[in-house]
This record gives structure tokens, C-alpha cells and sequence, in this order.
């Protein structure tokens, strides 16, 4: 036995050329096996003589003549064919590749093959024929994998001589057993463009590799080393009928019984009630009818008492326990043992009235028997989720804990926190109070913010205001209100302030008509939607597309106006901050003095020049900076309130000289302007947790700071406006009195 693994271990073969023979070594090593020999015991006679027979023979193989070159070149289109077969000593599966050589005729040259012996168990012949289709099909997988680094498989066939593996491979294999089931999907998975054909058992080269060969039978045998003649034929007559069998007649396919479930549903009579009190007033008046018909007694209350509602609720509680407790009452009756262990802990008991309690451990307590031994409901129950929305709305719509503690002290309920939780999240009132708020993370600066550009090309307009002017200096002059509309730079932050009457169309129209004379014509607007910004904006557009105007405004770019959405300040922060900063200066320096016109424009000249002399980043402390950086640096080349410089003595300086000189410095401030100012934007300040999207159908709340949280309306989104970032901040609503627009 030893000697023979030696013998069959020399023998180097990764490509599986010699597999037949080598096959047949395993085959009598595996007959050794079962015959119990030990390693260094003689052969038995009934394997001794063959096995000399086969090592005789063994020097057959020197005369292989195998050749390297399989007829392929680089780029070339192939043809990959496989065959497997099995029989009870193994399984096998053999490859050949096809292709077409110089002279246009097609040659088969063998790749190699692969062979397994049967499991020691005994199993099917098509079970080991299934195991030789996966072991063609990994064997094959790998050679595809191999080879399409330099040729171009076209076509991949695969054949079999077992009927029922080939209907196998046809059908979903979730229709069979899991040892074929799995098989079926390892297969499909590998090879999901196969195309598997039938063969007959004379002409499948896999056949003699799943049942061995001796060397000298190795050397002469035609068809393991050519494969059948029809590979060299056309790929159109190849293909073959397979004989079909109906899936359920295929063998190891599932037994599949039918089960009727009868499924029994309990639905309580009182479900069609909303309100408790409702409820018990409706079954006591019931009550009160059937006595009235049985005892022919007349009644003289025409109120309800306290003693028919506290009968007509224990007959509803009655009737609940007896659709969800039906087991328990059975077992609390017939003394048995409670099965359910939840409620096993609670030592439930019956009372004098057919009501379950709990039996607790508080029968010692200075309580009333009501505290002491409370009614079991079911979560289930529609008389507990009645129970929980009457103390809900009997107690100002409190918390879980307030209604806990209330309702324990007649009621004890299956898993009540739960049932509790759930009923104040479809409160309506209480949504209305505490609905959680998606904010939407920080979304990234805009292009307009971070882009250089010339100053003021882009800007944000807002207002502030009003402040009190008088129109003249006597004592009892006439006073009026005006504004102060602040337009900031989106790049460099500078701001512009300027007087504007009202809060008209033409008011702000004249009012940008002077920002564009002093500071030129930006190219982008950004704005709320007030009623006179948008009004501007669609005078802007007629100003500019009107025919006598174009050939003036021809050399100007057209300015595009951008609006945020309604009731979304902080989609305009930048101009916010900045009319915060002018209304904080204007309210210190004017304190409680009412100025004319002409000194307010003086004043608002002064802050003006206040707001663009702020630095854009922190004080820097190293000593050889001498100057820090503001927006006055990119109007003018410095800040508007620096001291005036000393006189220096003319230089002669060529133009060209000179040129350069300025365009240093505007490379300079603008170099400074990207290496510290845009550094200082990267953080986010707030909203930096991602957050779920709304989605379409959704209902929210439209949160409104004019009024009080209680008649905030309810809406739909019918569409979501995500930003470049994929984040929804912006959603289109409908309400009950139209369609809005509105941030998340």
C-alpha cells in the first residue's frame, strides 16, 4: 500500500493529460483501502495481479508525443468545448479548444482534464453525474478566466450523455432537493452562457477518463487525445434534441404537500368605537334596554348611573379577555398550569365577577382592591388602545409615565409603555408640539462664494430698516421712515449700503441703478422672495431686453437673479450677517438722534467704510506682516479708514514697470485672499449630522414663527428639490389652501 501511493504520487501531471491512467491508480488504491490493508502489508490477490499488470505497463507512456502548440495566436477568436461523464468508480470532465488555423480549417487540440473518485458512500449514478457537471464547470471557469487575457472566447459548449442532468441544469434548482439544488446554482453560476448539449456514451471522450485506462490503452485511444470528430465541424450542427422530462418526474425534485391553514379572526364588536367614554355609554344604555325587556321594571334616572357604567365596562373587559385570554380562562379554570410565561409571572386569578386580574404580591398592601389586583388586558386589544387615548386626552396629553402611573391603578396591560408610545405618536396635537425637526447637513459654498471674480460681480441684497428721518433741522420738523438696502459681495465680502425711500419696485430700482453707476453691473443677484425684489427682477428683465436700452446695455452681461425659498433666512446668511452688522453700527452712532437725509447718507457713507475696513481673517502675529486683509483692499488697494500714507518722492518708473507693480499687488491680495480667507470657510458651524431625506408623500408640518405651534398647518410634499450634493433642503407642498415652496 505504501508503494503504491509512492508510485502513483510520482507521477507529475497538472494538466490532467495522463488523468485516465492516473485515475486508474486511484481506483486500486481506493479497492486497497476497503480491503483494510495496512500500510506495509502485502496486496491482496485480487488487486496484486492487475496492479503489476498496470506498473508493467506504465513505460508505455514514454511514448506520448504531446504537443505544446494548440493552434491559437493572440487576439484570435476560440471556441471552448468541455465533456463530463461519471460512472461508479468516479467522475470526470475533459476541455478542448477550437480554432482556426492558417488555412481557414479548424483544428481541436486537448487542454486537459479533471478526475474525481466516487465518494467511499454509495450514491446515484446521476448524483455523481451532476458532480462531474460542477467539475467541469469550475475546470472550464478557470480556463476562461485564464485565457481571455490573450484570446477572445466566443462560444462555450458543454456536453453530457445523463438525460436527467441536462433537465437538471434546464429548470430552477430551487425546485429540488439541497444536495442537487446546490449543484444545479454552483453550475449556472459558473457557466451562465453554456450551452449544453446531449451525447451519447461511444463518443464522449469523458467516458473513458471517469472509468480509467491503462497506459497502453492511454497511448492508442483516438478519441481522449482528438475528441469526437463533429468539433470540427460547424457550430450549427452541434446542436442536439435533448429528451425532456417533465420537472416533477425528474428524480430528487421536492415533494411539495399542499396545507390549509384556517386562520380564525377574532374582531371585537367595539372596534368601530373612537372614545371610551363613547364606548361605555353606548353598551350601559344597551344594558339598561335588555333589563327594562326582561323585568319590565321602569326607570325613572334619566341619567346613566355610576353602577351601569361599571357594569357595562366589565362586561367589555369580560368580553376582551375572553378573545385574547380564551386559553388562559380555560387553564385558570381547570387549575391548570399557565403556559405562557409572561404572563405566568403575573399569578393571574379570577375573580367573583369572571374577570381576570393579577394576582401580584401586593395582597398585603394598605391599597384598594382595584390597586392591589388590577385588570389584565391585551396589547392587542382595541379597549386598551381606547383606555390609553382617554387618559392621554384626561391628562392634558401627557407623557408615558403620568399615563402609566393613572391607568395601573385599574388596568394592567401587556407591554403598555409600547402601546402607550404608539398612541402619542399618531396624536396629532402632540406631533404638532414635538415633531422632530430633519435638518438637512450644512451643504457645501456655493462656486459664486469661493471663485474670484471682480468685487460686487456678485451680490446679495437685503434690507434694513426702518429708521426715522426728519426733513429739516427746526424743532418740529416732519419725520418719515426709510430704508437701507445692503448689497454684499459674495467674494470678498465688501459691503454697499445705500438710502432707499420705501419698500417699493421703483424705490430699489432707483436704489441699483446708483449701485451699478458706482460699482458696475453684477452678473448674478442673490435675494429673498420679497414682493419688491421679485417686482425688480422682472423690471430689471424688460429694462434689459427693451430695444433702446440693449445697444447701451450691450456691453454689460445680463444679471440673473436668483431667489431662496420662502421663509428661509439662513439660505441668505451672508447678507444677514451684514445687515446685522450695519443695523449694530447705525443704532450705536445715531443712538436716539434723528438725522436729516443728507446726514444719514454722511452716516451710512462712514459705516459703509466701517464694514470694509474689518479684516477677512483673524490678526496674524508674526511681526513681518504689516498689513491684514479686507475688502477695501480689493476697491482700493487698502482699507477705507487707513491713516493716508507719507509722501514719497517720485520714482521714475517706466509704464510697464508700473503695470507690473499693480498687477502684483492685485495678485497679491488676491494669493492672501485664497491661502488664508478661503481656509477660514472650511469648517461647518452647525448642522454637520447627516440626516435622512424627506421623500415624496410625506406629511410634516409647516412651522410658522407668527403663530402659535397648535395651528401650524399639516401638509403633503408632492416634490423634493435635492441639491448637488444629492441633500433635499428645499420641498414643493400642498396644503389645504394651495401649494408652497418651503426650506426643509
Amino acid at each position: 500500500k505504501r508503494g503504491m501511493l509512492s508510485l502513483i504520487a510520482r507521477i507529475f501531471d497538472p494538466l490532467g493529460l495522463l488523468s485516465p491512467v492516473v485515475f486508474m491508480a486511484k481506483h486500486f488504491m481506493k479497492l486497497v483501502w476497503r480491503a483494510n490493508v495496512a500500510w506495509d502489508e502485502p496486496l491482496p490477490p485480487s488487486v496484486s495481479d492487475v496492479w503489476h499488470q498496470f506498473v508493467t505497463e506504465l513505460p508505455e507512456l514514454r511514448k506520448l508525443c504531446i504537443p505544446r502548440f494548440v493552434h491559437t495566436r493572440s487576439g484570435m477568436r476560440v471556441v471552448l468545448c468541455g465533456f463530463c461523464d461519471a460512472s461508479e468508480r468516479g467522475y470526470a470532465a475533459v476541455v478542448y479548444i477550437r480554432s482556426e488555423n492558417s488555412s481557414g480549417s479548424s483544428v481541436v487540440s486537448l487542454l486537459g482534464s479533471k478526475t474525481k473518485l466516487a465518494p467511499m458512500a454509495a450514491s446515484t449514478i446521476p448524483r455523481l453525474e451532476l458532480c462531474g457537471a460542477v467539475l467541469l464547470a469550475k475546470w472550464m471557469s478557470r480556463i476562461k478566466q485564464t485565457l481571455s487575457v490573450e484570446l477572445e472566447i466566443v462560444e462555450t459548449h458543454a456536453w453530457s450523455d445523463s438525460t436527467i442532468v441536462l433537465n437538471w441544469l434546464a429548470v430552477r434548482h430551487v425546485t429540488f432537493k439541497v444536495f442537487v439544488s446546490n449543484r444545479i446554482h454552483q453550475v449556472q453560476s459558473l457557466l451562465p452562457d453554456c450551452r449544453w448539449h446531449h451525447i451519447s456514451s461511444e463518443d464522449n471522450p469523458a467516458d473513458c477518463a471517469s472509468r480509467g485506462l491503462t497506459p497502453s490503452e492511454l497511448v492508442n485511444h483516438v478519441l481522449f487525445w482528438k475528441g469526437p470528430t463533429f468539433l470540427t465541424s460547424s457550430t450549427v450542427e452541434w446542436a442536439t434534441r435533448v429528451p425532456s422530462i417533465e420537472p416533477d418526474q425528474l428524480p430528487e425534485a421536492k415533494v411539495e404537500s399542499p396545507t390549509v391553514l384556517l386562520v380564525e379572526t377574532t374582531t371585537e364588536w367595539y372596534s368601530r368605537f373612537s372614545s371610551y367614554v363613547h364606548m361605555i355609554r353606548v353598551v350601559a344604555f344597551v344594558r339598561r334596554f335588555i333589563l327594562l325587556c326582561r323585568r319590565r321594571q321602569q326607570v325613572f334616572e334619566c341619567y346613566l348611573t355610576r353602577g351601569e357604567l361599571n357594569s357595562a365596562s366589565l362586561a367589555i373587559v369580560r368580553f376582551s379577555q375572553l378573545t385574547f385570554f380564551n386559553k388562559l380562562c380555560h387553564e385558570l379554570s381547570c387549575s391548570k398550569p399557565i403556559s405562557v410565561r409572561s404572563v405566568a409571572r403575573l399569578r393571574p386569578y379570577i375573580d367573583d365577577s369572571g374577570v381576570i386580574r393579577v394576582g401580584g404580591r401586593l395582597s398585603n398592601a394598605q391599597l384598594s382592591n382595584e390597586q392591589r389586583h388590577p385588570v389584565l388586558l391585551a396589547k392587542s386589544s382595541h379597549l386598551s388602545l381606547l383606555l390609553i387615548r382617554h387618559w392621554h386626552d384626561l391628562t392634558g396629553h401627557s407623557g408615558p409615565r403620568v399615563i402609566t402611573a393613572l391607568l395601573g391603578r385599574q388596568y394592567w396591560i401587556m407591554s403598555v409603555g409600547t402601546l402607550i408610545r404608539t398612541v402619542i405618536s399618531h396624536c396629532t396635537r402632540c406631533v404638532r408640539l414635538s415633531a422632530a425637526n430633519p435638518q438637512p447637513v450644512m451643504a457645501d459654498l456655493p462656486r459664486s462664494r469661493v471663485t474670484e471674480c471682480r468685487p460686487f460681480s456678485r451680490v446679495g441684497i437685503d434690507y434694513a430698516g426702518p429708521l426715522l428721518m426728519k426733513e429739516h433741522r427746526l424743532r418740529k420738523a416732519r419725520q418719515y421712515k426709510v430704508y437701507v438696502a445692503v448689497f454684499v459681495c459674495f467674494v470678498v465680502k465688501a459691503v454697499h449700503l445705500e438710502v432707499v425711500s420705501d419698500l417699493s419696485t421703483d424705490a430699489f430700482i432707483a436704489a441699483l441703478n446708483r449701485f451699478v453707476a458706482r460699482r458696475g453691473l453684477p452678473t448674478d443677484i442673490y435675494s429673498d422672495c420679497g414682493t419688491n425684489f421679485v417686482g425688480a427682477a422682472a423690471q430689471l428683465k424688460n429694462l434689459i431686453n427693451h430695444r433702446d436700452n440693449q445697444c447701451q446695455l450691450s456691453a454689460s452681461i445680463q444679471s440673473v437673479w436668483h431667489f431662496n425659498p420662502p421663509g428661509a433666512p439662513h439660505f441668505g446668511g451672508l447678507w444677514e450677517a451684514a445687515v446685522r452688522s450695519a443695523k449694530t453700527l447705525l443704532v450705536r452712532i445715531m443712538g436716539e438722534h434723528t438725522f436729516t437725509l443728507e446726514e444719514f447718507n454722511t452716516l451710512l457713507c462712514r459705516v459703509e467704510a466701517i464694514l470694509n475696513s474689518r479684516p477677512l481673517t483673524p490678526s496674524s502675529t508674526d511681526p513681518n506682516e504689516i498689513d491684514y486683509l479686507s475688502p477695501g483692499h480689493f476697491l482700493i488697494g487698502q482699507p477705507l479708514l487707513a491713516p493716508p500714507e507719507e509722501d514719497i518722492s517720485p520714482t521714475q518708473y517706466s509704464l510697464n514697470n508700473r503695470w507690473k507693480l499693480l498687477n502684483q499687488c492685485a495678485q497679491a491680495f488676491w494669493r492672501r485672499w485664497r491661502d488664508e480667507y478661503l481656509q477660514t470657510l472650511q469648517a461647518r458651524g452647525r448642522w454637520t449630522t447627516d440626516t435622512p431625506n424627506l421623500t415624496v408623500d410625506d406629511l410634516v408640518i409647516v412651522k410658522d414663527p407668527h403663530s402659535p405651534p397648535l395651528t401650524w398647518r399639516m401638509a403633503r410634499i408632492l416634490e423634493t428639490v435635492p441639491g448637488t450634493d444629492g441633500v433635499v433642503r428645499v420641498v414643493r407642498l400642498r396644503t389645504s389652501t394651495g401649494v408652497l415652496t418651503r426650506p426643509v
